[in-house]
């Protein structure tokens, strides 16, 4: 009976540390979001921009992105109702929001792939993808003239990640896309 108990209570110890892990690193603010910005700015080796990335893609994937608005202006309060109701039915257990997460291009020659956000199995998937093998260099935009070429999503930030091959890139259109 005891065993049953320690195992019991180092599973559930396990669980704990494992949950607070994959919270750490959650970025849902906008202070939060620069500062990651920045200290990916600040990385001089491409290995550690990359590994950095890798975790925020992945972190990303536990929060939802708020960036769908709706202007609820003019309509009635049963309206607004179905609306609140039907935007929480479509992503449930989730309660977890920001839209401060940046653009992320992939890009290879003339071609660019453009995803604001990366879901969960694709973002697993991704990360073999984000090695210094396939990638040639980061380029990072936050808070520069060249956002207004993305629009408001280039508020958080725009990340290019410029792809070695084309082969790899074809790989990673077939995954994205």
């Amino acid at each position: 009976m005891k065993l049953k108990f320690k195992v019991f209570y180092v599973l559930i110890c396990l669980f704990t540390a494992s949950v607070a892990v994959a919270q750490d690193g959650l970025i849902l603010t906008a202070e939060e979001n620069k500062e990651w910005i920045e200290s990916l700015k600040a990385e001089e080796k491409l290995k550690q921009q990359l590994n950095s990335l890798q975790k925020r893609i992945m972190a990303d994937t536990a929060v939802n992105s708020s960036s769908h608005f709706i202007c609820f202006t003019g309509l009635s309060s049963e309206r607004r109702k179905e609306i609140e109701a039907k935007t929480k039915a479509e992503k449930p257990g989730k309660d977890l929001h920001s839209r401060h997460r940046p653009i992320y291009q992939f890009v290879n020659n003339e071609e660019v792939i453009y995803l604001s956000s990366i879901k969960g199995k694709t973002a697993e998937n991704l990360q073999e993808f984000l090695t210094t093998k396939k990638v040639s260099a980061l380029e990072i935009y936050y808070d520069q003239p060249e956002n207004v070429l993305y629009g408001v999503r280039g508020e958080s930030g725009a990340i290019l990640i410029k792809i070695k091959e084309q082969k790899t890139f074809d790989c990673l259109q077939q995954l994205l896309l």
